[in-house]
């Protein structure tokens, strides 16, 4: 098999790291040597079982190796062949035991990420952040996905309640958008009728400055003129409750988001 003999035991281990939850993110971040490093150890671990297993059954009698060579003459392709089934049932084992969003705050909460790591909560419990950015603006919303899975600077999607700004001198929060609002005031029969995944907005993590936990009813205590409503419960006719129901009665307590 030649060169093959190193190249698919590599190129099995980085599939299956690839595929894993637990090291996925890992890899995405990796350099490009690391990967190859890494690919290599997790596939010739997965060709060392795989022979083992095979040499340990034809000890036994039953010489497994002579009887696939009359179907498959390669050199070591009942290894391969094993070691790929191996592979499968360590990636359907493993991503059941770690998901997804497990794997993804041990990697954040690893590598000491805490705007990413509060992010995966707030989008694990449903909360509402506020993220402010360098040049002023502050928006808060519902966290959709990160990059966490990206390799070099990543980006945060974010589908906004309201917007505004810090002053620049006190730092106080002023809302100045409310989006709600403005989906109320169309209409879902119209051509310009609006919803709230219309404002999604990416926010390069390059640009931002804090991330926190955002609770209307705290925000309303420490203004000290009455303003509106941070989100205004929509009407069932009109607004994005006519097509998704559980945004606006959600979004109306200021605690919970839409399934995405």
């Amino acid at each position: 098999m030649g060169l093959g003999i190193f190249l698919i035991p590599t190129l099995m281990g980085y599939l299956l790291l690839r595929a894993l939850n637990f090291t996925r993110f890992i890899i995405a971040r990796d350099a490009g040597y690391h990967v190859l490093f890494k690919s290599a150890i997790a596939g010739g671990i997965l060709v060392g079982i795989s022979h083992g297993i095979i040499l340990t059954i034809n000890r036994v009698g039953f010489n497994i190796s002579d009887k696939w060579e009359i179907y498959v003459d390669y050199q070591f392709s009942d290894t391969v062949a094993l070691g790929i089934l191996i592979g499968i049932l360590v990636w359907l084992i493993g991503n059941r035991v770690y998901s997804k969003d497990k794997a993804a705050k041990a990697i954040a909460a690893n590598n000491g990420d805490l705007i990413e790591l509060l992010i995966r909560e707030s989008m694990e419990d449903q909360n509402l952040i506020e993220i402010s950015l360098k040049n002023g603006k502050s928006y808060i919303g519902f966290a959709v996905e990160s990059g966490i899975a990206k390799s070099g600077e990543s980006d945060i999607s974010l589908i906004p309640i309201e917007s505004g700004y810090r002053d620049k001198d006190t730092k106080e929060l002023e809302i100045t958008t409310y989006y709600s609002l403005i989906i109320a005031e169309s209409h879902p029969d119209a051509k310009s009728y609006l919803d709230y995944a219309d404002f999604q907005i990416i926010i390069p993590k390059s640009e931002i400055i804090s991330v926190r936990l955002f609770d209307p009813d705290v925000y309303q205590r420490f203004q000290r003129d009455k303003k509106p409503p941070l989100v205004t419960p929509l009407g069932a006719a009109t607004g994005p409750a006519a097509r998704n129901p559980a945004i606006a009665p959600n979004a109306a307590r200021g605690g919970t988001a839409p399934e995405t």
